[in-house]
């Protein structure tokens, strides 16, 4: 499944399916009582705009099922 990322130093959103669930915590609820995910998202290839390898929190990521 693809995700959307934003490169952090670009500024820049791209779509990636090359990516690992890292630190993985499982599910939690949020300060507002909704279930994120309390782990981290690393690209497992470079950025397409700067090169590096970017890890996100997950609960930072765009929804892919959103609009």
């Amino acid at each position: 499944m693809e995700l959307v990322f934003v490169c952090p130093q670009a500024r820049a959103a791209f779509r990636s399916e090359k990516y690992q669930i890292v630190e993985n915590r499982g599910v939690r609820a949020g300060a507002d009582g909704q279930k994120i995910l309390d782990a981290k998202v690393a690209l497992t290839e470079a950025c397409p705009f700067c090169g590096q390898n970017h890890v996100y929190p997950a609960d930072e990521l765009a929804c892919p099922f959103g609009s």
